[in-house]
């Protein structure tokens, strides 16, 4: 809590947080094609709560989108057998925001619930969250993402009893 400033200054970009969830690790087999290897039900009590991989945001120097997929090539790896090679693109705009696109050949993707059209840019609102594949991931604008620290800091330190 004490560093949150320092943070702030540090990392004044928009996230991407992987929240907690299922991991569907790929199997690698010649191709680099992988299968899906579901947890077992009697797994998914045991599943973390609050772990969440977090990606900052921060506009390419040349313009180009932040790719995200499955690929170890791309700007944002998200390692889960559910996720094409490269599923999105993240842009940001003149203004100041970020939109994602849908690659056409991926996988289905959903933004707060309704499914992308490939190719076609969409808007990122704070707190909207991506289906990708079985990966959850959630849009944060840099204060919102230091709220969302903030509360998680509050927690622990309640928790532990530690003082303020």
């Amino acid at each position: 809590m004490a560093l949150k400033e320092k943070f702030r200054a540090k990392y004044p970009h928009p996230w991407l947080v992987w929240e907690a969830g299922a991991w569907n690790v790929p199997e690698v087999v010649e191709g680099n094609v992988a299968a899906t290897r579901l947890p077992l039900t009697d797994l998914r009590d045991c599943l973390p709560a609050g772990d969440a991989l977090c990606f900052e945001l921060v506009a390419q120097t040349d313009g180009s989108p932040l790719r995200l997929g499955r690929a170890s090539n791309n700007a944002l790896v998200v390692n889960d057998a559910t996720v094409s090679r490269e599923q999105l693109h993240l842009s940001p705009t003149l203004e100041g925001r970020w939109t994602v696109t849908r690659v056409a050949a991926s996988r289905t993707v959903t933004l707060g619930g309704a499914a992308l059209e490939p190719e076609q840019p969409t808007a990122l609102q704070p707190g909207v969250q991506l289906l990708v594949g079985d990966v959850r991931l959630t849009f944060h604008e840099a204060e919102d993402f230091n709220e969302r620290i903030g509360r998680i800091a509050a927690q622990v330190l309640a928790q532990t009893g530690a003082p303020r």
